[in-house]
């Protein structure tokens, strides 16, 4: 058992079985006081990968990439309008919003996104693939020393491990291109430098394992004792050792990944055959987080180290962008949410927001965050000439009120507050923080149907008609999202906040009875005109993955060269800076600094492609992925 705590598994860095979390992992650390049996090891450990950030989603990783510039904000998943003030001042108000969301990343100039600090987070998952997914590793070494019935109790967790390995490592090439893989996790054997593969060689060996896998799974689990099997049951965080599903998921991977890497000359036919598209999920993959969300309106607790604490820690940043919330709010003739035309998801996505003057005959109004800043600025202030003032006070005047900013601070307000006094939307705290018990994404049937609509309209598979494919999606959206919402079960307010009818109203609506019309209404738009049906696809694959997908949506975008997201334009009278309808378009994200010293010789092989501007292997389009100018200007 010793070899679990010694080996090298990432090319530069040594593998420990870091967790706190309980008694077991903390035995495991000294072999010399514990030795687990082989089950205990195999199943702890694969337990444990399911619980990284990949899945889980991680605090500190969110709330900085929410705060300083990252992903969500260069592809406007997120915008940043401060959401409260106490005084008049909104120009600095305006321009310290705008330094903390662009500045960090050097808008316009994509040269400039070389001074990012290489603690960046989208830059530090490189070096998480190897570090967080060290037990796929020890698993392996277990597997391997093991005979007999003890290996077929055990030969499960080494499959899926590569399963989840392999899922991991395709996002890391999504960001890098090439990376560390095939010499990748050999630490045990000596090899503590490996060399970046071309990613297309990846790719095809991690379908080639899926392939495998899906097919050899049953038998796999067949094999096992009826012991083994309630262990597995009990370990399995994803389906509860649901052989079936497990098949699923490993289809909607190769689905996946052979769509994306298509552009690359991944060869279509050979993974996607009729066994994988004929056994796809039918429904949403859901898991329930390990902890319970402390998260409540004002109420200061503790909301744990996940997800939801980085959103409720960063909430004045994750304002709606019009790039998603101008393609959700259909009916253009009133930012009043009609349930009738606009988008059903809208007001579980997005928090409506109701005058002072009008409680008395609620209408929820939403108002996304426009790539021009310059026209934010000028309705914060009341200057526009065409549109009304939104400030951010409540009560809606400059001289009372209370600070609106973080959800999870006491004396902050509570929901009446919020829906009241915030006008610029943000993303609705029931649905995304303000839950019990979270449930994280493993994989959703929406993506699933987008993914086969793509297929379909380029005649890359014989999967049937790509407007059913794009209806199931939306309707398939809808449902995901008012499931995600139903998750925050009203005990959430506290006695200190306050929970109104009218804030229940808006935060946790009901579904609207136009949903299935809405979504048969998406599906005929399309033309048969590849360009501007891809933009509908994708533009719902936006609205579907939001704030929880944005390193898929980055993929996607670089990929489709879809949706259109909007140029910059603003003005920063503290520096001079003055853009108009600025372009910053990103192939990749940079690998580490520490590469250069730490793998240096390999490094130093594809140094040449280590810029923001070189492309992933996939890309096969080169144009813009922007307007010429913003959904809202004039």
């Amino acid at each position: 058992m010793r070899k679990l705590f010694s080996l090298l598994v990432a090319p530069m860095m040594l593998a420990t079985i870091a967790s706190c979390e309980s008694e077991l992992d903390r035995l495991w650390q000294d072999p010399n006081k514990y030795t687990p049996s082989p089950d205990d090891v195999c199943s702890g450990l694969f337990a444990h990968i399911q619980k990284t950030r990949f899945w889980q989603l991680d605090y500190g990783e969110w709330y900085w990439m929410f705060g300083n510039g990252g992903i969500p904000v260069m592809i406007q998943v997120t915008g940043g309008m401060e959401p409260a003030a106490t005084g008049t001042n909104y120009r600095e108000i305006y321009e310290g919003a705008l330094l903390n969301n662009y500045a960090a990343i050097g808008y316009p100039n994509p040269t400039e996104c070389a001074g990012r600090s290489t603690n960046s987070e989208e830059r530090k998952r490189f070096n998480y693939f190897y570090t967080n997914l060290n037990n796929y590793a020890l698993i392996r070494d277990e597997v391997v020393g093991m005979d007999g019935q003890t290996k077929d109790d055990n030969q499960i967790y080494f499959e899926l491990a590569t399963v989840l390995k392999n899922v991991v490592a395709l996002q890391t090439v999504d960001l890098f291109n090439k990376i560390p893989y095939l010499n990748a996790f050999r630490g045990n054997e000596g090899v503590f430098f490996a060399p970046y593969d071309d990613p297309k060689l990846i790719y095809e060996a991690a379908l080639d394992d899926y392939v495998r896998i899906a097919a050899a799974l049953p038998d796999v689990a067949a094999k096992m004792s009826a012991a083994a099997k309630n262990t597995f049951g009990k370990q399995d965080l994803f389906f509860g050792g649901d052989v079936d599903k497990w098949v699923k998921y490993i289809n909607a991977q190769i689905l996946r990944s052979t769509v994306r890497a298509s552009g690359g000359g991944i060869q279509v036919s050979k993974y996607l055959t009729s066994a994988v598209l004929n056994n796809l999920p039918d429904d949403d993959y859901l898991f329930k987080a390990r902890q319970i969300c402390e998260l409540k309106w004002g109420l200061g607790a503790g909301p744990g180290e996940l997800f939801w604490r980085g959103l409720g820690d960063r909430f004045w940043r994750i304002t709606v962008p019009d790039n998603i919330m101008e393609r959700m709010k259909i009916d253009k003739t009133s930012r009043v949410y009609n349930p009738s035309v606009d988008d059903p998801r809208l007001p579980v996505i997005a928090m409506g927001f109701v005058r002072s003057d009008d409680a008395a005959n609620p209408q929820p109004e939403y108002y996304g965050v426009s790539g021009n800043w310059n026209r934010n600025l000028q309705v914060l202030m009341g200057t526009h000439p065409t549109e009304p003032r939104r400030i951010n006070i409540y009560p809606q005047d400059t001289t009372t009120g209370v600070f609106i900013d973080d959800i999870n601070s006491a004396g902050d307000g509570g929901p009446a507050e919020y829906v009241q006094g915030t006008p610029w939307s943000f993303y609705n705290p029931m649905t995304y923080m303000c839950v019990d018990d979270y449930h994280f994404k493993i994989e959703s049937r929406a993506e699933v149907e987008l993914f086969l609509a793509e297929l379909a309209l380029k005649g890359l598979a014989p999967v049937g008609d790509a407007k059913t494919h794009l209806e199931n999606a939306v309707n398939a959206s809808i449902d995901f999202w008012y499931k995600m919402n139903r998750f925050a079960n009203g005990t959430l307010a506290g006695a200190n906040t306050p929970y109104t009818e009218l804030a229940k109203k808006i935060l946790q609506p009901d579904k609207p009875a136009s949903s299935a019309s809405y979504a048969a209404a998406v599906a005929s738009k399309l033309t048969g005109d590849l360009e501007s049906d891809m933009e509908i696809i994708m533009q719902q694959k936006y609205i579907h993955l939001n704030l929880i997908g944005v390193y898929e949506l980055f993929a996607e975008l670089r990929r489709t060269r879809h949706p259109k997201i909007e140029p910059i334009s603003l003005t920063w009278t503290k520096t001079g800076v003055n853009l108009s309808n600025a372009k910053m378009v990103l192939e990749r994200v940079k690998y580490p600094d520490e590469e250069r010293t730490n793998n240096a010789a390999e490094y130093a092989k594809v140094e040449s492609d280590d810029s923001w501007t070189s492309p992933i292997f996939w890309r096969d389009k080169s144009e813009s992925y922007f307007l010429d100018k913003a959904l809202k200007d004039d």
